[in-house]
C-alpha cells in the first residue's frame, strides 16, 4: 500500500507513532516483548524522513541500521505528553482513592451487591469534587 502525504502529514503522522511507541512499549520489561509489527511499521515510516525533510527529528543510527527519533522530535512530542498527562491526573486520582474506598466498604459489608456500582459512582464524584475545591494538595500520603 501506498499512501501520498503532505509534509504536514508526516509529520504529524512521526509525531503520533512516536507517542504511540512511548506508550505502548514503555511498560514492557524488555525489548523482546516488544511488538515486532509495530517496530516495522516504525521504521517504514520513519525511513521516509530524507523525503519529508525530517532530518532534524528522525535519524537513522549508522551502526545498527535503526531509524530512530531525534532530541528535537522528542522534546515536541514530550509537551504533548505532559499536557495529556496534566489533563487526566485528577481524574485518574479521583478513580484510584474512589476504587480502595469502595473496596473497604464492599469488604466490610457496608455496600450490597446492587447497590455497588453506583456506590463507586459516587466515591468518584466525591473525589473529583474535593480535587477540584482544594486541589493536589488535599492529599495526605502516609
Amino acid at each position: 500500500m501506498k499512501l501520498d502525504l503532505t509534509k504536514e502529514q508526516y509529520r504529524e503522522l512521526v509525531g503520533a507513532m512516536f507517542l504511540s511507541d512511548l506508550v505502548r512499549h514503555s511498560m514492557k520489561n524488555s525489548p523482546e516483548e516488544h511488538s515486532e509489527t509495530f517496530i516495522e511499521a516504525e521504521q517504514a515510516l520513519y525511513s521516509q524522513h530524507d523525503q519529508f525533510d525530517e532530518t532534524e527529528r528522525i535519524e537513522k543510527d549508522e551502526e545498527s541500521g535503526v531509524y530512530l527519533p531525534t532530541l528535537a522530535l522528542e522534546s515536541e512530542q514530550m509537551t504533548y505528553l505532559r499536557d495529556y498527562e496534566q489533563a487526566i491526573l485528577t481524574d485518574q486520582i479521583a478513580a484510584v482513592l474512589a476504587r480502595n474506598a469502595w473496596e473497604k466498604e464492599v469488604q466490610s459489608g457496608a455496600v450490597t451487591e446492587e447497590a455497588a456500582v453506583n456506590r463507586l459512582i459516587e466515591l468518584e464524584d466525591h473525589f473529583h469534587v474535593l480535587l477540584e475545591e482544594k486541589g493536589l494538595s488535599a492529599l495526605n500520603i502516609k
